[in-house]
């Protein structure tokens, strides 16, 4: 479970999880949601709000947990992130490189113009992109 947030309900196998409003020192952090559930022998993981450095050990610790418990990989939702900067990228990278070392896969099946644009920039989106299409995808509802 990620180290920074608690669940803010599990339920037959899906997690939310929600950054705290507030870093220890009080300055207010970036809102940041991410579901996690299970999608057959994958976890399907969604992202709501912003991607930044002050989030980035929320996500990693929560793509590292939902990657341990799915049997082939993971399949990400990025289509409701506002804002996505360089530390995003690097945690999405380190979990497909830690996927692969494991056997499994890391997909990113639907984003936002924000993360369109740094994958597209970066040349990262073909790494990330299902191999049957590289554009986005509609995943089943919860």
């Amino acid at each position: 479970m990620p180290e920074q947030a608690i669940p803010a309900q599990i339920n037959h196998g899906r997690a939310v999880y929600t950054a705290p409003a507030y870093a220890p020192s009080g300055r207010p952090l970036p809102r940041l949601e991410i579901e996690v559930r299970p999608v057959g022998d994958r976890q399907l993981v969604s992202v709501t709000g912003e991607v930044d450095i002050d989030a980035d050990q929320l996500l990693h610790s929560t793509l590292c947990a939902a990657l341990v418990r799915s049997r082939h990989g993971l399949d990400l939702d990025l289509s409701e992130v506002d804002f996505f900067d360089c530390s995003g990228l690097n945690i999405l990278l380190r979990i497909r490189q830690r996927a692969l070392a494991d056997g499994k896969t890391l997909y990113v099946h639907a984003v936002s113009g924000a993360v369109h644009r740094l994958l597209t920039v970066t040349n990262t989106l073909p790494l990330l992109a299902p191999p049957t299409r590289a554009d986005a995808t509609t995943f089943p509802s919860p």
